[in-house]
């Protein structure tokens, strides 16, 4: 399941950062519902194989805003309702949707935004081409303090020397690209 994988990719960044069992448990769940809002995109953009255009890109932002929207309805969920809203802010300020910056950035935000976008870069895309596992390391290097939280990067690079990462991402290729 590709979902599964997914999760696995997100743990091991999360233990390798040394995050509390509580803490790993409100990730998982975050990150098997941070694209619940996707359902309210339509299809067509979402498997769109060209460039979106900003009417459709501006659709696309809005799913996190969604799926915290969705998930803040059931009370035991609250806590990871952050961690979905603001997975794709930058370390630098300029994500979205608030525009956070740094550590006001909830930690399980930054762990799965590192994961997001290295899934994305090795994962088949219709509208991009996907890069080789190290080519996507190299990509998650430099973009440490723009992008990504370089604590979180640190933990990202600890799995990639034990090995976790390349297991992880053989299989999500096995499995097919995608969350």
């Amino acid at each position: 399941m590709k979902r599964r994988v997914f999760v696995d990719l997100v743990m091991a960044i999360a233990d390798e950062y040394g995050v509390s069992p509580k803490e790993k448990e409100y990730i998982k769940y975050a990150t098997l519902l941070l694209d619940t809002g996707k359902v309210a995109i339509p299809e067509e953009i979402l498997k769109k194989p060209g460039r979106l255009t900003p009417e459709e890109y501006r659709s696309i932002m809005e799913h996190p805003l969604k799926s915290a929207e969705i998930v803040k309805s059931i009370k035991s969920l609250k806590p990871i309702v952050p961690i979905i809203l603001y997975h794709h802010e930058r370390y630098d300020g300029k994500g979205y949707p608030k525009g956070l910056r740094g550590r006001k950035i909830p930690l399980g935000a930054r762990i799965l935004c590192v994961a997001d976008a290295f899934e994305a870069m090795i994962c088949h895309r219709p509208y991009k081409k996907s890069l080789g596992f190290e080519e996507a390391v190299e990509e998650i290097k430099k973009q440490s303090g723009r992008q990504f939280d370089p604590h979180v990067v640190d933990a990202f690079l600890r799995a990639v020397k034990k090995g976790k990462i390349k297991r992880i991402a053989c299989r999500m290729l096995e499995e097919g690209a995608g969350k």
